[in-house]
């Protein structure tokens, strides 16, 4: 199987299994929220801040560095597999102990249980950093979308049962404990460990090095991404935390599935042909008119039908998170070929200028959230949409010294998808003004219908390229 074959296998694995999981986990998930109260998510955000924000490090990056690397021997895996268990214990500990001062920053001593639970994610992910890497490496997309499969709707049914059963924030603590306990397990039963954990830095220097780049990256990435959720929780409260949460959560779900199974993909990929940069920039450019084809009308789409979404999904009690899901979505599809940009560079082995990209979003939004929470949720959401595309430029002008493209031809790959997305928004403004209709649900089919037509009319008119070329993508 050629590297085509692999790249088109893998994104048709983890797409149709992601895509399952989803359909699934996405109506599991509005009948708990419908059961949960802002509260409930609000606790899960502030516990889960910190314990994701050490679960970054847990690997060390390590994870990325095997797949980056074509060969290595059982010798080096052990050590790193030594290394991973050894940080996995010691960051458990440290979020173990750190559990009453998290409890004490924010004033609410039900964080202590909550954090300490939380962070058994450590352990046991620990067992799962090796086998996954190798299995992404070798491109056996197959065999993680099982697992991903697997572990998302377990999680997700034992989230429900408990749910049901009254017990509040625990059903999303333990939900989220059972996928990762269900995808270790599927893991190592996909490639099993054949060594036993050893602590030796031999040979391990550059592994580290290449691995440094990625914690330190992630880190960025975590603050900048999460900059939001810890100003709301400390200025404004857990209640209107509980609404970003969710609105936020809402807004960024497509992202966060979608660019999961473009960059497992695309990662291993454009690292296997990593000494070819201008054939690395040609499949970066077709990646992003690609993926602007698809986001801008998805994003946009749900951005402007937030109202009916909410109203008729999750009822008129979270009617406040309407406001960051509508403003958040619009800058969805930039962030998603943001992360895409990273994916390249770092697939070629510039982790440095990966690094970078991180750094620049990192230095900006925080201050622009912490400006921004002087006006409520209204204010940190406009923050997203007002910064981010001055970071984005600058993102695009490190992006183009390492792979070779021109600034206009990303440019160019975005503006016609963009141009198709704000007609369509318009028309979606345009027949709601008109509309008589009391039924939030049918109002919100003839909004889609609306919406969905308009963007397809106006892409025969402008992008017939971009639709030939998604179709030919279908099509193989």
């Amino acid at each position: 199987m050629n590297l085509k074959q692999k790249v088109m296998s893998g994104l048709a694995w983890s797409a149709s299994g992601r895509l399952l999981a989803q359909l699934i986990t996405w109506c599991i998930t509005i009948v708990i929220i419908r059961l949960l109260s802002p509260e409930d998510y609000g606790l899960m955000a502030l516990a889960g801040v910190f314990v994701a924000f050490l679960a970054l490090l847990n690997e060390l990056g390590l994870g990325a560095a095997i797949v980056q690397r074509k060969h290595i021997d059982n010798s080096t895996l052990s050590s790193l597999f030594g290394l991973v268990l050894l940080v996995g214990t010691l960051f458990y500990l440290i979020m173990f102990f750190s559990a009453p001062l998290i409890a004490e920053f924010y004033n609410d001593h039900r964080l202590v249980s909550l954090v300490k639970v939380l962070a058994l994610e450590f352990m046991i992910n620990s067992f799962a950093v090796i086998p996954r890497a190798q299995l992404l490496r070798d491109m056996k997309f197959r065999q993680i979308a099982i697992v991903d499969f697997s572990s998302a709707i377990s999680g997700s049914v034992l989230t429900l049962i408990l749910a049901l059963m009254g017990y509040g924030v625990w059903a999303l603590v333990w939900g989220t404990l059972t996928i990762r306990i269900i995808s270790t397990l599927g893991f190592n039963i996909s490639q099993p460990i054949m060594y036993l954990p050893r602590i030796s830095m031999r040979g391990m220097k550059s592994f580290v090095i290449f691995g440094g780049y990625v914690t330190v990256g992630r880190i960025l990435w975590y603050l900048y991404s999460n900059a939001d959720t810890l100003i709301i929780g400390k200025m404004l409260g857990k209640d209107l935390l509980g609404f970003y949460s969710v609105g936020l959560m809402l807004a960024t779900m497509p992202m966060e599935k979608v660019s999961g199974i473009i960059n497992q993909v695309a990662f291993p990929a454009f690292s296997s042909v990593q000494t070819d940069i201008e054939l690395v920039g040609r499949h970066f450019l077709k990646a992003v008119r690609v993926m602007s084809f698809i986001t801008f009308p998805v994003l946009w789409g749900i951005s402007s039908i937030s109202p009916e979404i909410i109203q008729v999904f999750l009822s008129e009690k979270w009617l406040q998170a309407v406001v960051p899901m509508q403003i958040i979505a619009l800058i969805i599809p930039l962030r998603m070929i943001s992360n895409l940009m990273s994916t390249a560079v770092f697939g070629v082995g510039r982790a440095d200028v990966s690094f970078m990209l991180v750094v620049i979003p990192s230095a900006l939004l925080p201050i622009a959230f912490f400006v921004g929470s002087h006006w409520g949720l209204l204010g940190v959401s406009l923050s997203w949409l007002l910064v981010f595309p001055f970071v984005f430029t600058l993102q695009i002008l490190l992006t183009i010294r390492v792979l070779k493209v021109a600034f206009l031809s990303i440019f160019k790959a975005i503006s016609m998808p963009l141009i198709s997305g704000a007609v369509m928004y318009g028309s979606v403004f345009f027949i709601r003004s008109l509309s008589t209709l009391d039924i939030n649900i049918l109002q919100m089919l003839l909004l889609i219908f609306s919406g969905a037509l308009s963007y397809m009319i106006i892409t025969l008119v402008i992008n017939r390229f971009g639709l030939r070329e998604v179709a030919n993508l279908v099509k193989n």
